[in-house]
Protein backbone atom coordinates (compact mmCIF):
# COMPACT_ATOMS: atom_id res chain seq x y z
CA UNK A 1 0.00 0.00 0.00
CA UNK A 2 1.08 3.44 -1.15
CA UNK A 3 0.49 6.52 1.25
CA UNK A 4 1.43 9.87 0.32
CA UNK A 5 3.44 11.59 3.12
CA UNK A 6 1.88 14.56 3.45
CA UNK A 7 -1.08 12.12 4.22
CA UNK A 8 0.93 10.01 6.82
CA UNK A 9 1.62 13.67 8.46
CA UNK A 10 -1.76 13.85 8.47
CA UNK A 11 -2.43 10.78 10.15
CA UNK A 12 0.00 12.06 13.00
CA UNK A 13 -1.72 15.22 12.92
CA UNK A 14 -5.04 14.03 13.66
CA UNK A 15 -3.68 10.82 16.02
CA UNK A 16 -1.13 11.00 18.19
CA UNK A 17 0.49 14.25 18.16
CA UNK A 18 -2.28 15.96 18.18
CA UNK A 19 -2.63 19.05 20.69
CA UNK A 20 1.37 18.93 20.34
CA UNK A 21 3.61 22.00 19.13
CA UNK A 22 3.84 19.81 15.72
CA UNK A 23 0.12 20.90 14.79
CA UNK A 24 -0.85 23.82 13.22
CA UNK A 25 -3.95 24.87 15.53
CA UNK A 26 -4.95 27.07 13.01
CA UNK A 27 -6.13 23.71 10.96
CA UNK A 28 -7.44 20.78 12.01
CA UNK A 29 -5.10 17.88 10.74
CA UNK A 30 -2.13 19.68 9.54
CA UNK A 31 1.16 20.08 10.93
CA UNK A 32 3.17 23.07 11.24
CA UNK A 33 5.68 23.90 8.47
CA UNK A 34 8.27 24.49 10.57
CA UNK A 35 7.73 20.36 11.87
CA UNK A 36 7.97 18.86 8.64
CA UNK A 37 12.08 18.40 8.11
CA UNK A 38 11.94 17.05 11.69
CA UNK A 39 9.12 14.57 11.08
CA UNK A 40 10.87 13.19 7.62
CA UNK A 41 14.04 12.59 9.29
CA UNK A 42 12.19 10.25 11.68
CA UNK A 43 9.95 9.06 9.21
CA UNK A 44 13.15 7.82 6.91
CA UNK A 45 14.76 6.83 10.43
CA UNK A 46 11.53 3.95 11.21
CA UNK A 47 11.17 3.08 7.46
CA UNK A 48 14.75 1.88 7.87
CA UNK A 49 14.29 0.53 11.48
CA UNK A 50 10.85 -1.38 9.89
CA UNK A 51 12.22 -2.81 7.00
CA UNK A 52 15.74 -3.83 7.83
CA UNK A 53 13.77 -5.91 10.47
CA UNK A 54 11.43 -7.16 7.90
CA UNK A 55 12.33 -8.78 4.91
CA UNK A 56 10.07 -6.71 2.62
CA UNK A 57 11.63 -5.25 -0.37
CA UNK A 58 14.15 -7.71 -2.18
CA UNK A 59 16.46 -6.56 -5.00
CA UNK A 60 18.94 -8.72 -7.83
CA UNK A 61 22.09 -8.03 -9.10
CA UNK A 62 24.39 -9.87 -11.84
CA UNK A 63 28.12 -10.54 -10.05
CA UNK A 64 30.78 -11.14 -12.60
CA UNK A 65 33.94 -13.09 -11.79
CA UNK A 66 37.42 -11.88 -12.29
CA UNK A 67 40.08 -14.05 -13.03
CA UNK A 68 42.49 -14.53 -10.01
CA UNK A 69 39.77 -12.19 -8.01
CA UNK A 70 38.20 -14.02 -5.03
CA UNK A 71 36.82 -11.57 -2.79
CA UNK A 72 34.15 -9.02 -4.19
CA UNK A 73 32.72 -6.09 -2.15
CA UNK A 74 29.25 -5.15 -2.79
CA UNK A 75 29.03 -1.17 -3.39
CA UNK A 76 26.08 0.08 -1.40
CA UNK A 77 26.92 3.83 -1.75
CA UNK A 78 23.78 5.85 -3.64
CA UNK A 79 23.35 5.45 -7.35
CA UNK A 80 25.04 2.00 -7.20
CA UNK A 81 23.53 -1.52 -7.92
CA UNK A 82 23.32 -2.53 -3.86
CA UNK A 83 21.64 0.78 -2.44
CA UNK A 84 20.09 0.24 0.55
CA UNK A 85 20.77 -3.52 1.01
CA UNK A 86 20.52 -5.01 4.08
CA UNK A 87 22.09 -8.19 3.81
CA UNK A 88 22.69 -10.96 1.10
CA UNK A 89 20.06 -13.66 1.01
CA UNK A 90 21.63 -15.90 -1.76
CA UNK A 91 22.95 -16.11 -4.63
CA UNK A 92 21.89 -18.57 -8.29
CA UNK A 93 24.08 -19.89 -10.66
CA UNK A 94 23.26 -20.52 -13.85
CA UNK A 95 22.52 -24.13 -13.50
CA UNK A 96 19.58 -23.25 -11.38
CA UNK A 97 21.39 -24.02 -8.25
CA UNK A 98 20.34 -21.28 -5.27
CA UNK A 99 23.48 -21.32 -2.20
CA UNK A 100 22.94 -19.53 0.85
CA UNK A 101 26.13 -17.79 1.58
CA UNK A 102 27.68 -18.44 5.25
CA UNK A 103 26.02 -22.23 5.26
CA UNK A 104 28.00 -22.69 2.34
CA UNK A 105 32.33 -23.39 2.16
CA UNK A 106 32.47 -21.98 -0.96
CA UNK A 107 30.62 -19.06 -0.38
CA UNK A 108 32.00 -16.88 2.82
CA UNK A 109 30.68 -12.94 3.77
CA UNK A 110 34.11 -11.55 5.74
CA UNK A 111 32.14 -8.75 5.72
CA UNK A 112 27.91 -7.47 5.43
CA UNK A 113 28.56 -6.19 1.90
CA UNK A 114 31.45 -8.52 0.75
CA UNK A 115 31.24 -11.89 -0.95
CA UNK A 116 34.33 -14.45 -1.25
CA UNK A 117 34.49 -17.33 -3.17
CA UNK A 118 36.50 -20.35 -3.26
CA UNK A 119 38.71 -20.88 -6.38
CA UNK A 120 36.62 -24.21 -7.08
CA UNK A 121 33.46 -22.80 -6.98
CA UNK A 122 34.84 -19.95 -9.45
CA UNK A 123 36.07 -22.71 -11.50
CA UNK A 124 32.79 -24.28 -12.02
CA UNK A 125 30.71 -21.18 -12.15
CA UNK A 126 33.32 -19.27 -14.45
CA UNK A 127 30.08 -16.75 -15.63
CA UNK A 128 29.58 -15.59 -12.29
CA UNK A 129 26.68 -15.37 -10.13
CA UNK A 130 23.55 -13.60 -9.84
CA UNK A 131 22.56 -12.36 -6.38
CA UNK A 132 19.70 -11.68 -4.19
CA UNK A 133 19.85 -9.46 -1.54
CA UNK A 134 16.95 -7.82 0.73
CA UNK A 135 17.05 -3.89 0.97
CA UNK A 136 15.57 -1.04 3.26
CA UNK A 137 13.11 0.95 1.94
CA UNK A 138 14.55 3.67 0.09
CA UNK A 139 14.54 7.47 1.60
CA UNK A 140 11.41 9.74 1.12
CA UNK A 141 13.16 12.88 0.25
CA UNK A 142 10.58 15.51 0.31
CA UNK A 143 7.29 15.81 1.46
CA UNK A 144 5.95 15.45 -1.55
CA UNK A 145 7.37 11.64 -1.25
CA UNK A 146 5.48 8.01 -1.11
CA UNK A 147 5.81 5.65 1.65
CA UNK A 148 5.29 1.93 0.37
CA UNK A 149 4.31 -0.45 3.63
CA UNK A 150 1.38 -3.30 4.22
CA UNK A 151 -1.15 -1.58 5.40
CA UNK A 152 -1.29 -2.89 8.55
CA UNK A 153 2.51 -1.75 9.25
CA UNK A 154 1.96 1.70 8.55
CA UNK A 155 0.41 2.21 12.15
CA UNK A 156 3.32 0.94 13.45
CA UNK A 157 5.64 3.40 11.67
CA UNK A 158 3.02 6.04 12.82
CA UNK A 159 3.93 4.70 16.59
CA UNK A 160 7.47 4.67 16.05
CA UNK A 161 7.65 8.59 14.26
CA UNK A 162 5.17 9.54 17.51
CA UNK A 163 7.34 8.06 20.16
CA UNK A 164 10.81 9.44 19.13
CA UNK A 165 9.28 12.70 18.52
CA UNK A 166 7.87 13.23 22.04
CA UNK A 167 10.79 12.05 23.60
CA UNK A 168 12.65 14.57 22.21
CA UNK A 169 10.30 17.15 23.04
CA UNK A 170 11.75 16.30 26.77
CA UNK A 171 9.61 16.92 29.57
CA UNK A 172 8.23 13.71 32.11
CA UNK A 173 4.97 13.47 30.30
CA UNK A 174 6.24 13.61 27.24
CA UNK A 175 8.84 11.27 27.64
CA UNK A 176 6.69 8.83 29.23
CA UNK A 177 3.90 8.83 26.69
CA UNK A 178 7.10 8.71 23.86
CA UNK A 179 8.61 5.25 25.39
CA UNK A 180 4.69 4.21 25.46
CA UNK A 181 3.97 4.49 22.07
CA UNK A 182 8.15 3.70 21.25
CA UNK A 183 7.08 0.02 23.43
CA UNK A 184 3.38 -0.31 21.64
CA UNK A 185 6.04 -0.07 18.25
CA UNK A 186 7.87 -2.80 19.16
CA UNK A 187 4.84 -5.02 20.07
CA UNK A 188 3.63 -4.65 16.62
CA UNK A 189 6.64 -6.01 15.19
CA UNK A 190 6.59 -8.67 17.57
CA UNK A 191 2.96 -9.56 16.72
CA UNK A 192 3.63 -9.54 13.03
CA UNK A 193 6.63 -11.41 13.19
CA UNK A 194 4.35 -14.16 15.00
CA UNK A 195 1.08 -14.18 12.99
CA UNK A 196 3.94 -13.30 9.73
CA UNK A 197 1.15 -10.92 8.63
CA UNK A 198 4.10 -9.50 6.75
CA UNK A 199 5.28 -10.89 3.18
CA UNK A 200 6.95 -9.75 0.14
CA UNK A 201 3.69 -10.84 -1.76
CA UNK A 202 2.17 -7.93 -0.07
CA UNK A 203 3.99 -5.67 -2.06
CA UNK A 204 6.04 -7.33 -4.52
CA UNK A 205 4.87 -9.63 -7.18
CA UNK A 206 6.51 -12.32 -7.65
CA UNK A 207 10.20 -11.57 -9.58
CA UNK A 208 11.13 -13.71 -12.18
CA UNK A 209 14.75 -12.05 -12.90
CA UNK A 210 16.33 -15.39 -11.86
CA UNK A 211 14.09 -17.66 -14.74
CA UNK A 212 14.17 -14.40 -17.19
CA UNK A 213 18.34 -14.31 -17.13
CA UNK A 214 18.66 -18.13 -17.33
CA UNK A 215 19.82 -18.20 -13.31
CA UNK A 216 16.72 -20.96 -12.60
Amino acid sequence: MKLSFEDFLSKLARGQLKNTAATDDRQDGIIAPKYEEQLLELTNQGLTDITTKKKLFENFATLTFVDGQNLYVLPTDAGEEYENMVRVLEVATADGRKHTPKSNANILMPSPESLRFSTQFMKTYPEGVEVRFQISHPEVETVTGEINLPKHLFEALVLYVAGLYLSHMGGEENTAKGDSYYGLYLRMLNDDTIDNASGTSELVDEDTRFQDRGFV
